[in-house]
């Protein structure tokens, strides 16, 4: 069988039309100029078989060939070269069945197990000098916008100072990056964050908003339970691993490469969002009650920040999967069911 098709000589983008005598004794005989070779089947490599693109051979010196009649070459090879498992599980609509549901099996593993323990293991053995010189970057940044160092009275301030210190438990006292309180000014935000280091940014509007110590105090320990389950890290090492994944997947990350890259990364990050602020409540839940403080007024300042919110209203009518916080109405609930316990 005399089958017409390109050659292609190792090294060259060129390519050039060429013969290739295929005999049934498993020899190939290659005539492309300026010399005719000769090859043994099982020198050669022959690309899988993946639906309708074309096949081609890889000859022992890295030049290729390919047949300008894909189907008779096919047929050819079947009868010189068993299948391979790729070719026959795409063969068969059970394989493929099977194939598709192992790997969303795989994809969901991977997501909801795999990357969130190994983001866990590794945020939590990130040297303390790394989450310090990532927290001093976040706060110069954040310097360099439009947060300003707190206009609140002097007495306050203190006031503030004494009561973080009164509600810190022991245990981040002695943390490799123990917890401090920076009092800002952020115009129209009431709003309380944790830096990577342990540095709790605590918005003057948010002060001024609460009722008390006690809604004061829940906001407070409500995010040294982000710093000690570690989530700033976890979510940075989460996110990375994201895109590491996907780099390794496409290859690249330009054109429709980067825009799954940045979809993906959002929807992990939501998500992940949600349940760090679902673990960080039950943390607060428990500090409130070990220091007999009242979780009425941690729900109560939660009703005061949900209702700032400007786009509190159009959050109302979107899922709880593209929220980056839990729904404020379960929150809530879930506080009062910790009080009646």
């Amino acid at each position: 069988m005399i089958i017409e098709g390109f050659y292609q000589p190792a090294g060259r983008a060129a390519r050039e039309a060429a013969r290739l005598f295929l005999d049934d004794d498993q020899r190939l005989t290659l005539d492309a100029p300026p010399a005719i070779q000769v090859f043994s089947l099982r020198d050669i490599e022959v690309s899988d078989a993946l639906g309708s693109i074309p096949l081609f051979l890889t000859f022992p010196d890295e030049s290729r060939f390919v047949p300008a009649d894909d189907s008779a070459f096919r047929r050819w090879l079947r009868q010189h070269r068993r299948p391979g498992w790729i070719y026959r599980m795409e063969s068969h609509k059970r394989g493929v069945l099977l194939t598709l549901a192992a790997t969303c099996v795989l994809v969901a593993f991977y997501i909801w197990g795999v990357l969130p323990w190994v983001s866990n293991v590794i945020a939590q053995r990130i040297p303390a000098t790394i989450e310090q010189n990532l927290g001093h970057h976040t706060l110069t940044l954040l310097r360099a916008s439009d947060f300003q160092d707190s206009t609140l009275p002097e007495e306050k301030q203190k006031a503030l100072q004494q009561l973080f210190q009164q509600v810190t438990p022991p245990s981040l006292r002695h943390d490799r990056t123990p917890v401090r309180l920076k009092l800002m000014n952020i115009p129209d935000v009431a709003n309380a964050f944790m830096l990577a280091d342990g540095t709790l940014i605590l918005s003057d509007k948010l002060v001024t908003l609460s009722p008390g110590d006690d809604a004061l105090a829940g906001v407070m320990l409500h995010e040294m339970g982000h710093h000690a389950y570690r989530h700033p890290m976890r979510m940075i090492v989460r996110s990375s691993l994201v895109s590491l994944t996907l780099l390794w997947m496409t290859g690249d990350v330009s054109g429709i490469g980067d825009t799954l890259l940045q979809t993906a990364s959002l929807a992990n990050e939501l998500q992940f969002s949600r349940g760090m602020e679902r673990e960080a409540d039950d943390w607060a839940i428990v500090e409130m009650k070990r220091e007999g403080r009242s979780l009425e007024k941690m729900a109560e300042i939660y009703r005061r920040l949900s209702a700032e919110a400007q786009n509190e209203k159009a959050n109302e009518y979107l899922p709880d999967w593209l929220s980056t916080h839990p729904a404020m109405t379960s929150r809530l609930e879930h506080i009062r069911k910790a009080e009646r316990e």
